[in-house]
């Protein structure tokens, strides 16, 4: 999340009027993340999320993310839908960018990492795959490895990256070997962190940001996991050990994994963590984002995920 298209409160107010809201009492910005700009917009007693996409891709893709939630929505699944406006609409345009209004989760986003919350991400995320093993996303602009790494080609990666570059490359030239063809495959959230994940007593009470999910090996969701939630965290090295142990026996509960995916673990975690190596490079050196409310990210953070290999 961020906030690169700015409205005035006139303007917001002026949008929720088509969604039956009779007084807005509060409209915030929302800077955590880097992808699309989002409000939170409050009235009536209620919240919502105003979600106006930045990812510059065609309309009809970006509705199937719609649906897609509507659909694990009415299974169970927690996560936030776009509510519909008078003429019946779940989405809009404004400035020419696809925006919808969504259904707030209740709760906190994930702050503790211990073997119940990783259990619970595990379970959930399980559950999610096989919601949507046999649904079809496809995505011209996607958090991918490969994506990012075509648009850093076309500029001097070497100086940006300095001492970090042939560490990095060597970590890519490994990752673009691996091969996930024969892996089950089905729709990932590939965007799992744990500020997108929000608890509420001991239990996952929403999964949000569905926008970056695409078709691919569903042991990339699990690898995100281990990076982003386990092995960034401090913990000692038996801890995440344990911890790893129980997010995959929680995942186990509803999708049993194959040898074949144990195999390429090691690989998709390593794949994983160059993706949003070069999505930070991409977006903090590469692109302009001085006009932008957006929380930095500097991606040397991420570089010790590499040092497990």
């Amino acid at each position: 999340m961020a906030v690169y298209t700015k409205l005035s409160n006139e303007r917001i107010e002026e949008i929720f009027m088509d969604y039956s809201l009779n007084k807005i009492e509060r409209i915030v910005e929302i800077p955590e993340g880097i992808l699309n700009t989002n409000y939170l917009v409050e009235g009536d007693n209620r919240k919502y999320i105003f979600r106006i996409l930045e990812g510059e891709r065609d309309y009809r893709e970006e509705i199937k993310e719609l649906e897609l939630l509507n659909y694990i929505n009415s299974k169970g699944f927690p996560c936030p839908v776009a509510i519909d406006n008078s003429r019946g609409e779940n989405y809009i345009f404004v400035e020419g960018k696809m925006a919808s209004v969504f259904t707030f989760i209740e709760g906190e986003k994930v702050g503790r990492i211990d073997g119940n919350s990783v259990g619970e991400i595990g379970r959930k995320l399980g559950i999610m795959h096989n919601l949507l093993r046999t649904r079809e996303i496809r995505r011209s602009r996607k958090i991918d490895m490969d994506y990012f790494y075509d648009l850093l080609s076309k500029v001097d990666l070497k100086k940006i990256l300095g001492e970090d570059y042939e560490v990095i490359m060597k970590f890519y030239r490994r990752a673009i070997a691996a091969d996930y063809s024969s892996l089950p495959q089905g729709i990932i959230h590939n965007d799992i962190f744990p500020d997108n994940v929000f608890m509420r007593e001991g239990e996952i009470s929403g999964v949000i940001d569905f926008n970056d999910c695409l078709r691919g090996p569903l042991i990339m969701d699990l690898a995100i996991v281990i990076n982003f939630w386990i092995r960034n965290r401090g913990f000692s090295r038996e801890e995440e050990e344990r911890l790893t142990q129980e997010l995959l026996k929680a995942y186990e509960e509803e999708r049993k994994l194959l040898p074949e995916e144990r195999a390429l673990m090691d690989e998709a975690i390593i794949r994983v963590a160059l993706t949003f190596i070069f999505l930070r490079v991409n977006k903090f050196h590469v692109e302009d984002t001085s006009s932008v409310n957006m929380e930095f990210k500097d991606y040397r953070d991420l570089l010790p995920l590499l040092s497990y290999f």
